[in-house]
């Protein structure tokens, strides 16, 4: 990754966690992943079989969220993030099931009154009633119109807190696997003799059907 990029992920860190957060939440400075004595995430530890690890410690199998959810035990900048989210997700519907019910009650009942004005044989009186019902429903949907706009807020919020999150956890483990990925590469000897054996298995196998072919 180059320097420019580099230094765009390291200023967007702290503005996505102040963002989610909202103003005046000063986030810590995020941990340098090259400072000597940071500790390997546990899913890339040479000992645990990704496969494995990942199956057993997080159902979707996802690399960036353990590596993520390792980092976040050990910054209490992140854990307090996470418990905030949590509480937030945990609390979100039971905030709006108030409000949700009473406006399904409302919602079901024109529906049916709508509904039972098909068995009207008036249609002068039908198209009375219908436009009784539309103006009932069109005051209440003024009666609520505090409530939806919240809800609309909510919900827009909702989604770039979920995205910003996911930037996230990005910013945050790209430097991870980058850095795992120049120290730890393994000495290429191994590889390098087992190409070089293939090369020679190949050519002995081709030399040996060359010779049964004349036979």
């Amino acid at each position: 990754m180059g320097i420019s990029l580099n230094m765009k992920l390291t200023t967007l860190l702290p503005v996505i966690v102040a963002i989610v957060f909202g103003a005046g939440c000063k986030p810590a400075p995020a941990k340098d992943p090259s400072t000597p004595g940071t500790e390997i995430p546990e899913a890339l530890k040479d000992e645990k079989s990704s496969s494995d690890f990942l199956t057993k410690t997080n159902p979707r199998g996802s690399m960036m969220d353990n590596i993520y959810d390792d980092l976040a035990k050990k910054d209490p900048t992140l854990q307090k993030l996470e418990e905030q989210l949590q509480h937030f997700n945990a609390g979100f519907p039971d905030s709006l099931k108030k409000f949700n019910e009473y406006a399904n009650k409302s919602t079901a009942y024109y529906s049916s009154a709508n509904e039972s004005l098909n068995m009207l044989k008036d249609t002068v009186l039908r198209d009375q009633l219908r436009a009784v019902l539309a103006d009932s429903k069109s005051k209440y949907m003024g009666k609520i119109s505090r409530f939806s706009n919240l809800m609309t807020h909510i919900d827009s919020n909702h989604i770039k807190i979920e995205d910003y999150h996911t930037v996230l956890k990005v910013v945050t483990t790209l430097p991870v696997i980058e850095k795992y990925q120049d120290d730890a590469m393994p000495d290429i000897t191994s590889t390098a003799n087992l190409a070089n054996e293939a090369q020679r298995l190949r050519a002995k196998t081709y030399q040996l059907v060359k010779k049964q072919g004349k036979n």
